[in-house]
């Protein structure tokens, strides 16, 4: 840049000083007027450039700056007017408001395309072609198929709604206009299938924080466009869709989301609730399996020997996944995919001061006789993938799993093909070998076992809960009644139903806060004592 500068200077310099000396009569004063029309040229230059914007007539410029310098001085060296000057003399512009002014002008022109772009098709068009094509109103009514009436009706209401929201962004500081992406992570409850409208929507931010903005009231695809900073073509696209697969809802013209939601905030009252019920109802399932701790161990099963406060971890999950709770989760619908299930989302953006301090919660999942319940600093495992996955090299390591589980862990059940997926299985921790020995690093039950397990400890306990069961269902009903926005009414049982399935999370929550729990010192150490294989 530097080059650029010294050629222009060297270019432009004899001419600069013939001109100031013709303006000033004197050689000094033509040097001083030079240097200054040099110092303010490149100043103009910088901020053109730092615009983005490139200098393509340099010597255009150059001399617009010199004759705003020359008068400039004339005005600092008399106290009188000057006189209006005709076309023949230098525009006495101040160039640098004149910059100012056409990077105004450049955004408001692309303010004013933006808000084109996001009008529906008739309106768009009957804008574009009646000021920017100039042509008659008559002319455009025939090319959109409307009367003139209609299309000097939609030119006056896009003006007018132009004018507000132009009056609005004056009115408000920039950083109300600042739109901060959602992330929505989708789940479901229910059946999917492979090519699931879930799972597209959890690939595509734009869906995501359509369904975010729909949530709370309905919105029109004008308002979405706005709110988003999205073209509206683009967001009536989508729209599209959502309404296919029944994710949102449209009335009115105004689009509503049709699924739950969960934020932050929203997770946090369901525990406080679940706060109000801690001595009457979590505190009392981790208090009853201390007390029978005996009768636990004697059951003889796989992994009894572990310590107290890591077996509770797999016992709270096993009592909980086992109990009967007053609101059961409404049958879920047949989706338009082919699914049948009810679609969650979970919009964690803004944190709210949340009692999970860390925990991850990826919920119950069973498969094929074994149970895993993910949280804590385990929600996201290998063991989520060894049941849930179906490819070869999953279903490989479940076959061998549940072959050595059946084989009391005898190596000698292991084929010389299945070597390498007994290394797998160890260096994903499911199972430990040393010296030529096995063991497996979960619990298991013999189905008998397990039905005892029901029957003497679990079943008393359920009889004792029922009626603060009761309590706790009354509670997160009016929770949710009082959260969910008002065309979400009808989800409210399934709303409570989730909230109430948490009560295996919050206990064991509660439990570790308290340190009754054992506290993994890592992912490894932790993410294995939920683990359960029940032999049937």
């Amino acid at each position: 840049m530097s080059d650029i500068r010294a050629a222009w200077v060297d270019a432009y310099s004899p001419q600069l000083l013939r001109w100031a000396w013709g303006k000033t009569g004197d050689r000094s004063q033509a040097e001083d007027l030079v240097q200054e029309v040099w110092l303010q040229f490149f100043s103009a230059v910088a901020k053109e450039q730092a615009q983005g914007r490139e200098i393509g007539l340099p010597e255009r410029l150059l001399w617009r700056v010199a004759r705003y310098v020359w008068l400039h001085s004339l005005r600092q060296k008399t106290a009188h007017p000057l006189l209006p000057l005709d076309d023949s003399h230098p525009d006495p512009t101040d160039f640098a408001a004149d910059i100012a002014r056409r990077q105004e002008q450049s955004r408001q022109s692309a303010w004013l395309r933006q808000r084109i772009v996001n009008l529906n098709r008739l309106q768009r068009e009957a804008m574009i072609l009646y000021y920017l094509e100039q042509l008659p109103q008559k002319e455009i009514a025939r090319r959109l198929g409307v009367s003139e009436a209609t299309l000097r009706w939609h030119l006056f209401d896009v003006r007018k709604k132009l004018r507000e929201e132009a009056s609005i962004m004056h009115e408000h500081e920039p950083v109300d206009f600042v739109y901060r992406p959602h992330t929505l992570n989708m789940g479901l409850n229910g059946i999917p299938v492979p090519n699931c409208a879930v799972s597209k929507v959890r690939g595509n931010l734009l869906m995501q924080n359509i369904c975010c903005a729909c949530y709370d009231r309905g919105r029109t695809a004008q308002e979405l466009a706005g709110m988003l900073g999205v073209a509206r073509p683009y967001i009536e696209h989508d729209l599209q869709w959502l309404c296919q697969q029944e994710l949102i809802r449209e009335h009115a013209g105004c689009y509503c989301t049709d699924f739950l939601i969960m934020t932050s905030e929203q997770e946090a009252a369901v525990f406080r609730v679940f706060e109000q019920h801690k001595e009457t109802l979590c505190d009392v399932i981790t208090g009853h399996f201390l007390t029978h701790e005996a009768a636990i161990r004697a059951l003889g099963f796989t992994g009894c020997d572990r310590p107290m406060s890591k077996l509770l971890w797999l016992l709270i999950y096993l009592f909980t996944r086992r109990l009967p709770l007053p609101v059961e989760t409404p049958e879920p619908p047949i989706r338009p995919d082919g699914g049948k299930y009810w679609p969650l989302g979970f919009d964690r953006t803004d944190p709210a001061e949340s009692p999970r301090q860390g925990f991850a919660y990826n919920g119950s999942m069973s498969n094929a006789g074994f149970f895993w319940f993910g949280l804590h600093d385990f929600g996201q495992s290998e063991i989520e993938d060894m049941m849930d996955a179906w490819t070869p090299e999953y279903m490989a390591l479940r076959t061998l799993l549940k072959k050595l589980i059946h084989a009391g862990f005898d190596p000698a059940c292991v084929a010389e093909e299945e070597r390498f997926v007994l290394a797998q299985l160890a260096e994903k921790g499911f199972v430990t070998v040393t010296d030529g020995r096995i063991a497996p690093n979960f619990v298991i039950f013999s189905s008998q076992q397990y039905e005892r397990l029901y029957a003497e400890i679990f079943l008393p306990l359920i009889e004792a809960l029922k009626p603060e069961l009761d309590r706790l269902a009354e509670d997160l009903h009016s929770l949710s009644m009082s959260r969910l926005p008002p065309h979400l009414k009808h989800l409210a049982p399934l709303a409570q139903a989730m909230a109430q399935h948490d009560v295996g999370f919050t206990t064991e929550l509660m439990a570790f806060h308290d340190g009754t729990l054992y506290r993994p010192v890592s992912k490894r150490d932790g993410e294995f004592l939920t683990l359960a294989y029940v032999i049937s």
